[in-house]
């Protein structure tokens, strides 16, 4: 009989007069990657919060290793072995590895150190997973895949029982997926228990060995592998096999942005013409071309060598005049490229003063732009406080405000990590917007995630060299057809064999 880690029955938790967890039922055994599709956002903290600390709750109970840690008579605060691994790093940045591993960890008392030991102790861990990590390196200088392998281990030696991923495709390249989900099915048949959180039920279905589907803070459907087809994951999510709109094709073929013989410190040679009203992917294997390429367009570095052309100009010398034919939209921009202190139609204006100089002393030409953007973006235009809106309306203001800018191409940089299932639908629907307008979309990702639905070309980087192109026409091959996901992608660039993800 299968030993259970972690149980949750009818657990209701709400903060004010919201409901956060609603009836939510999970089961999660030893040795199981148990994988958890979030349908919306609604909930998930919560219940990785509630996982890792038995903190109040209104209506349930809760058991962690067949023993009743919380409920709604009692909440003791008291932590569960639980560890979470997501993007936001869980290790003291200015210590070495060995130290965030070995160290600090409860129930740790030398107090005599000796660096030869640990690193000892951590070459036993890496040469069993055949990985290389620097024991003396300090945790912030560690690339993305370094520090996921480094936490996990220090889950282990800390005793954890369960360990929570929270979207780790999204900041993974498709090599280092690869390389870390082998280790999850390694340490899975250790004993070890996993909750993949993810947004995406076919990056479940490779490697976890039951699915739940969570909307609104409740289990909707629990899915085993016989059910892991997609046409039964259709009845609970939208359908995103086909785009909103036609694509755009571009007129021209004259090469609107050009990248020859690009270097920088992790680009090597790059190479790749983008045609005007293009959509085109890039994507980075290894999630280290990324922000050199970022910088390179937003100007904060020049090229160790190479040119950079826009609209067959010299990008590097003509930086100050072109620079305002290209726009960028950052990752989880809501936080970061929003003004809250000013009105939705003054952050929606607020590029367009350079285009524009009188704008700000002109309310006719303020009003102009709100009677032509009100039939697209609806009553919320008229918001004079937008901290009150909901995050798809702010999507709408940040895409809409490039709309109405109209450079000749605007970068995304991962525009659909973190997104939940309607507000990616959403998203889609924005950038073909934009590229109904013929502006040039250029999607930087380390994960495809919806990404094949608005584009016409997808270029894969490895080691900063463009290793693949595919065609619209060719990406049936890539796409979520049924018993095939992100990781038969992952597995080519990779050059590695998924079989072993399969042999369970």
């Amino acid at each position: 009989m299968k030993k259970e880690i972690m149980r949750l029955d009818r657990v209701t938790l709400m903060e004010g007069e919201v409901t956060l967890l609603d009836d939510l039922n999970l089961h999660i055994f030893e040795g199981e990657i148990m994988g958890l599709v979030c349908l919306n956002s609604n909930g998930q903290d919560a219940l990785v919060n509630l996982l890792c600390q038995n903190v109040p709750i209104h209506y349930g109970y809760i058991y962690f290793e067949e023993q009743l840690v919380n409920s709604y008579r009692h909440s003791s605060m008291e932590p569960n072995r639980v560890a979470v691994i997501e993007e936001k790093s869980h290790m003291a940045e200015g210590l070495s590895v060995a130290d965030n591993i070995f160290v600090l960890r409860r129930g740790f008392k030398k107090y005599l150190i000796a660096p030869r030991i640990l690193r000892a102790q951590l070459s036993l861990f890496t040469q069993e997973l055949d990985v290389q990590i620097d024991a003396g390196e300090l945790a912030g200088n560690l690339t993305h895949f370094e520090r996921c392998v480094a936490e996990l281990l220090k889950a282990i030696i800390s005793g954890a029982k369960l360990v929570v991923l929270r979207d780790i495709s999204n900041f993974l390249g498709p090599a280092d997926l690869i390389h870390f989900l082998k280790l999850l099915r390694h340490y899975a048949k250790e004993g070890l228990s996993f909750l993949y959180i993810c947004n995406h039920h076919e990056e479940t279905f490779r490697i976890c060995d039951r699915v739940a589907l969570m909307e609104n803070g409740r289990v909707r459907k629990l899915l085993f592998r016989e059910d892991f087809r997609d046409e039964i994951i259709l009845h609970y999510a939208l359908d995103f096999r086909h785009p909103l709109t036609p694509p755009v094709r571009p007129e021209q073929r004259n090469g609107m942005l050009k990248l020859r013989h690009l270097f920088t410190d992790h680009i090597h040679d790059m190479n790749c013409t983008i045609e005007e009203g293009e959509c085109v992917v890039l994507l980075d294997s290894n999630s280290l071309v990324l922000n050199d390429l970022a910088d390179l367009m937003t100007g904060d570095r020049f090229p160790q060598a190479g040119r950079i052309l826009l609209d067959a100009r010299d990008w590097c010398s003509n930086h100050e005049k072109l620079k305002h034919k290209v726009s960028f939209i950052r990752e989880n921009p809501i936080q970061t490229m929003l003004f809250r202190e000013m009105s939705y139609i003054d952050n929606l204006c607020f590029a367009m003063d350079w285009r524009c100089p009188t704008l700000w002393m002109s309310r006719r030409i303020k009003k102009s732009i709100l009677l032509e953007y009100e039939p697209l973006i609806g009553k919320d235009i008229r918001a004079q406080d937008i901290t009150h809106l909901s995050p798809y309306s702010l999507y709408s203001l940040i895409y809409y405000r490039v709309h109405l800018y109209h450079p000749k191409v605007v970068f995304l940089m991962q525009p659909f990590a973190g997104a939940d299932m309607y507000l990616r639908h959403h998203l889609i629907h924005l950038i073909n917007k934009l590229r109904e307008r013929k502006i040039t979309v250029v999607i930087l990702a380390v994960s495809l995630s919806d990404s094949l639905f608005v584009a016409d070309r997808l270029l894969m980087f490895e080691d900063g060299n463009l290793r693949k192109e595919y065609l619209r026409d060719e990406f049936h091959h890539l796409a979520f057809a049924p018993g095939q996901s992100l990781l038969h992608l992952s597995s080519e660039m990779a050059n590695t064999d998924t079989s072993s993800l399969d042999s369970y």
